[in-house]
């Protein structure tokens, strides 16, 4: 029998679960956040273009194995589990666990004994490398892919922190792992080491973290157990039933953040899906404001109104939090187009013009892709599965054939056009989706036009101050002009054109005067 002290985390009210998240989350980028611009031109100076090319393609495959393999049973996971009682569904929810990682295992081994067969042909058409870095890319390849299995499986029973809302542990390893990696990368690459290097302290970190993980998880649930008699078909059933719904908004987010660059290896060479891979890690964290503020806990929050009959609190639910994700959203977008080009010359010399357009490309369409965000995790929480399952499958199969089409003939700038489309127009229709089915609307004038308003205002200032007055191009310059480009977009919509009212104050003073106590 547990002691009351060993429920604390499961049983802490979803407010305060919330709030864990989004602090830690924001803690997390926060912290993180310098330790790429650091590694990435070190990366480049010591390995080369195509070498970096080549591991972030190898993470890219990845992540499409990881969805196929998966498919998206954890994000089931996290709509079955808040329906359950910890306490007396304990048997359940270890069925739920088991079974998990015994129909992981069998994937891994599917999986395994499919890409021994294919790892050549994989190779042959997208790890197209000078002949001197080919042993380097199988090896990055097939250790990776190992690796990678040995992980995926493990984390069938990590998943369950998920389903409990509990994600901010998640987020302290992560910064823990983080600056571990870094500290390990920077390490190989100065020993000389090279992409190799790289590739090992990248999978070696994940399995740390990972195992850690399962500890705490052990912690936060104590009746967790391992067994295969836990092992239920009929569990299994149910979420594949549910997943299958689910992969396709997955599958859509996955092909419109990835699927150019596979498709620039197989057309140009792994030069180019370097460059956007960079070009992306910085437009990325437009589209990972939603996490930043602590959002991935939307849909098991919504599965948990449902089940509390709650529904009432949707509305400000979804009206809020849209408000809060473009307000940083639009001032990343508005930043990045107007310091971009400047950032990238100071950041990775020249050479790299590409990764500044993949840069400003891709942010606008992150930025106006998150007009879905909120929409279809709220509707996956209720279970309005169909539609969005729809929207998702028109929207990858769209990116795919313009990214084909239009790389083939245009090069990166087509690969960047057919993300932009397909991108965009999924964002617009699952708002559009949202409205159609709750009638609850986002309000475009306070969501959307006044950060846009703003972000002109700045821009034709920062224009007008340029074209008069020529500042050397060197870091403190930079960050100096950044400073101030914040405190006038910041001045300007707070202060100016009120964009957070008293409510939203309130939220505010509440969540900062309670941080104390948490």
């Amino acid at each position: 029998m547990t002691t009351k002290e060993n429920w604390k985390y499961i049983e802490e009210p979803l407010k305060q679960r919330l709030k864990k998240n989004s602090l830690t989350n924001i803690l997390f980028f926060v912290l993180t956040f310098p330790l790429m611009f650091i590694l990435t031109p070190m990366i480049l100076r010591y390995t080369g273009k195509e070498a970096y090319g080549v591991w972030a393609l190898t993470g890219t495959i990845l992540a499409f194995i990881e969805l196929l393999g998966g498919m998206q049973t954890s994000t089931a996971v996290g709509i079955i589990v808040p329906k359950l009682d910890p306490k007396k569904d304990s048997a359940d929810i270890n069925e739920i666990t088991n079974t998990l990682f015994w129909f992981y295992f069998g994937i891994a081994v599917v999986l395994a004994a499919v890409f021994m067969l294919l790892k050549q042909p994989i190779l042959d058409m997208f790890f197209k490398v000078d002949k001197s870095l080919a042993s380097t890319a199988g090896f990055v390849l097939v250790f990776s892919f190992f690796i990678f299995l040995i992980n995926f499986v493990l984390l069938s029973f990590a998943y369950l922190m998920g389903g409990f809302n509990i994600f901010y542990i998640y987020y302290i390893l992560h910064i823990i792992s983080s600056f571990l990696r870094f500290g390990l990368m920077a390490a190989c690459l100065v020993k000389g080491y090279g992409i190799k290097g790289i590739a090992e302290v990248q999978m070696g970190v994940l399995i740390f973290e990972t195992l850690l993980t399962l500890v705490i998880t052990k912690i936060v649930y104590p009746p967790l157990r391992f067994n295969l008699k836990f092992f239920s078909p009929v569990k299994l059933k149910g979420m594949l039933t549910l997943s299958l719904k689910l992969i396709m908004n997955k599958m859509a987010v996955l092909v419109n953040y990835n699927v150019d660059k596979l498709v620039l290896s197989y057309f140009l060479t792994p030069v180019f899906a370097g460059f956007y891979q960079i070009g992306s890690n910085i437009s990325k964290y437009i589209s990972q404001v939603p996490e930043m503020i602590g959002l991935i806990s939307l849909m098991p929050a919504a599965s948990e109104l449902k089940a509390k009959n709650e529904m009432h609190k949707l509305e400000t639910l979804y009206t809020r939090v849209n408000k809060y994700v473009f307000f940083l959203a639009i001032f990343i977008f508005s930043g990045i187009t107007i310091f971009g080009k400047e950032f990238t010359a100071i950041w990775l010399g020249k050479g790299y013009e590409d990764v500044y357009l993949v840069m400003t490309v891709l942010s606008g369409a992150y930025t106006v892709a998150l007009a879905g965000y909120v929409s279809m995790n709220l509707l996956n929480g209720l279970e309005r599965i169909r539609e969005t399952f729809i929207i998702s499958t028109v929207s990858a199969v769209v990116n795919i054939i313009l990214s084909i089409v239009l790389t083939k003939f245009y090069g990166l700038k087509g690969a960047l056009t057919g993300t932009t489309i397909a991108m965009a127009g999924s964002g617009i229709a699952l708002a559009i989706l949202f409205y159609k089915m709750t009638g609850i609307k986002m309000g475009l004038l306070d969501v959307f036009l006044k950060p846009v308003i703003t972000a002109i205002i700045c821009f034709a200032g920062y224009y007008a101050f340029s074209k008069y007055v020529t500042l050397p191009s060197n870091w403190p310059v930079f960050f100096a002009k950044v400073l101030v480009f914040t405190l006038v977009y910041m001045g300007l919509l707070v202060a100016v054109l009120r964009h957070f009212d008293a409510y939203d104050w309130d939220l505010l003073r509440n969540y900062l005067g309670k941080k104390k106590a948490v």
